[in-house]
């Protein structure tokens, strides 16, 4: 049976919100394993968020330090970690730090991740992933295989802090405070 990509993507989320896992299935080791590495240049990228503004950012390299958060509505992990996102965000914007996250669920699903963002309060900037087939373009060319995952940028422009699965709010703090400097 020829399933749509609608279909594909209907049946991968509702297994993984059964299962309480990620929205990519690998443990933490396995995702750690081909994220992008501490001290590299940041993959490049131009994203539109959920208002439809271009995201890039190259745009905030060397001036602000910006933590990625690759997330999806489907992933129970993911909803545990942003409200601690959030509040590190609101903490830390005055610092020249910013968060964005970038959603993998796709723009088809703007109604509900609003929902999401409106019921929770949440301030951070929501970016939408370029989906093109069966590939995450962003989340692919970071070595994103697990969700939440995180990557900080830091102000001087490289990689700072990369983490798959839950980071614990003394890990996310110390990596802010290094990356602002």
């Amino acid at each position: 049976m020829i399933f749509t990509k609608m279909a594909k993507i209907l049946v991968l989320a509702t297994a993984l919100a059964l299962a309480g896992s990620s929205a990519f299935a690998v443990t933490a080791a396995e995702g750690a394993a081909n994220l992008i590495k501490v001290g590299s240049d940041p993959i490049l990228f131009n994203l539109k968020d959920i208002k439809g503004n271009d995201m890039v950012l190259q745009d905030q390299l060397g001036k602000k330090a910006i933590l990625l958060v690759f997330w999806s509505l489907f992933c129970g992990p993911c909803q545990e970690e942003l409200p601690l996102v959030d509040k590190l965000g609101k903490k830390y914007k005055e610092q020249g730090f910013n968060v964005w996250t970038v959603n993998l669920d796709g723009p088809q699903r703007g109604k509900a991740v609003d929902k999401f963002l409106t019921k929770n309060g949440y301030a951070f900037d929501v970016l939408w992933e370029k989906i093109e087939g069966t590939s995450y373009i962003t989340a692919d060319a970071y070595g994103i295989a697990g969700t939440p995952s995180v990557v900080m940028v830091g102000k001087n422009g490289k990689v700072t802090y990369a983490h798959v699965g839950n980071a614990t709010e003394q890990d996310l703090e110390a990596a802010i405070n290094e990356a602002i400097k």
